[in-house]
């Protein structure tokens, strides 16, 4: 009895948890198990390493040579020479690279949150998706019920002449028809559960908790700028990259000190006797790198100036388009809402014309064919105002990832 009562408790506890879902926790799952998120991320690792390999100096020359043919001296013959060699930069080219690589490391994170955004939007609109089709498919079940219940009044007033046989396949008829398209809806319904197991990256069995029930009164209309989106964040880094490039370019054009040493064994002469007999040679070197036929410098320049004014172009086209996006989606939404109220208020005019042939029934005959066009007519505008929720809340989104 008390391992009974664990298994109540943790079932209790599972199905609490399943049910506790919302679309936050859609979300967060989503970027948890994202794998394109996660590509993203090692793109930035991979460019923070990027940050090491850079600003640091060029490879030490170390030489070592032996000679075949021994040249004499004055004071003994050269047997072996050893050298040395060291590149330098100028003053702050090292730090001038880590400024581009560090630059390039920092860009990576808006594509990371680019991708993120385009990750919960794809997301929202799956979950409104799935809501429309789960609330078609109870409209359509109470719908069903209804025929039903209209199929069996016009079956009792058949026996007493008060409806023809007519009457009654004309609602069976309606009846199938809405009984069929149930069972379509709820394939798509399968089908986009589905798929919206493959958008979380999780098994696509797992079961889903849709809310059943969306007020477009809960929207609110965004005060936002469009210049927050990360697209156009990435573009004024870039800029900056430029910036940081351009001045690598003025550094690294400038001349190049090398610095070394050559170390030259010599033997002793044994034919004579020298203050300085067998004195091994030592020779400090330096040198200069002077880029005097180098043209490329002032290409590279040239390049990243036209490039920054390719960067200016490409943000006003970016901002003209997510503006352009931005009052689409306002314009959606106000559409959306105004389709909701214009199918809420004939839905309720509907019920009341229902109602008021219903309440004639009591006392007369009921007209089958009127008042089943009058539920048909209701049904269309019960999918008329949940498929303009659903449209409500994807606009909402869509301007949510263009200004949040």
């Amino acid at each position: 009895m008390k391992y009974k009562n664990i298994y109540i408790l943790l079932g209790f506890f599972a199905t609490y948890f399943v049910n506790a879902q919302t679309l936050e926790d859609y979300l967060l799952i989503a970027k948890t198990n994202s794998s394109e998120i996660q590509e993203k991320k090692y793109d930035e690792a991979i460019a923070k390493e990027q940050i090491n390999e850079v600003g640091n100096l060029n490879n030490t020359d170390i030489s070592l040579g032996y000679f075949s043919s021994t040249p004499e001296t004055r004071v003994g013959s050269q047997i072996t020479k050893l050298g040395i060699t060291q590149e330098l930069p100028w003053f702050g080219t090292l730090e001038a690279e880590k400024a581009v690589a560090k630059s390039l490391f920092e860009s990576k994170k808006f594509d990371i949150e680019l991708t993120e955004k385009e990750l919960l939007y794809k997301v929202k609109e799956a979950y409104y998706e799935l809501f429309h089709k789960q609330r078609i498919t109870a409209i359509l079940k109470e719908n069903r019920e209804i025929l039903s219940t209209y199929e069996t009044m016009a079956l009792s007033a058949l026996e007493n002449n008060r409806a023809t046989m007519s009457d009654v396949l004309n609602i069976r008829v309606q009846k199938n028809e809405l009984h069929s398209k149930i069972f379509r809806n709820l394939n798509e319904v399968a089908a986009l559960s589905k798929n919206f197991n493959r958008l979380l990256q999780q098994d696509l069995n797992t079961q889903l908790v849709i809310i059943d029930s969306l007020n477009v009164l809960d929207i609110l209309i965004p005060k936002n700028s469009v210049l927050k989106h990360p697209s156009i964040a990435k573009i004024e880094h870039l800029n900056a990259i430029y910036d940081s490039e351009n001045t690598l370019i003025h550094k690294d054009k400038l001349p190049k000190l090398n610095f070394g040493l050559e170390y030259i064994l010599v033997d002793e002469r044994s034919d004579i006797k020298l203050s300085d007999n067998g004195k091994d040679i030592v020779m400090p070197k330096v040198s200069l790198s002077i880029p005097i036929f180098n043209k490329s410098y002032k290409s590279k320049l040239h390049k990243v100036q036209l490039q920054k004014h390719a960067l200016t172009s490409k943000k006003d086209s970016q901002i003209k388009q997510l503006q352009i996006a931005l009052e689409q989606g306002v314009l959606e939404i106000d559409n959306a809402i105004l389709s909701v109220v214009a199918a809420q208020k004939n839905k309720e005019e509907t019920q009341l014309a229902i109602n008021v042939d219903l309440k004639a029934y009591e006392t007369g005959i009921l007209n089958y064919d009127k008042i089943l066009k009058l539920q048909l007519q209701k049904i269309k505008f019960q999918l008329m105002e949940v498929e303009a929720i659903k449209n409500a809340f994807v606009a909402k989104s869509k301007t949510d990832y263009l200004t949040e």
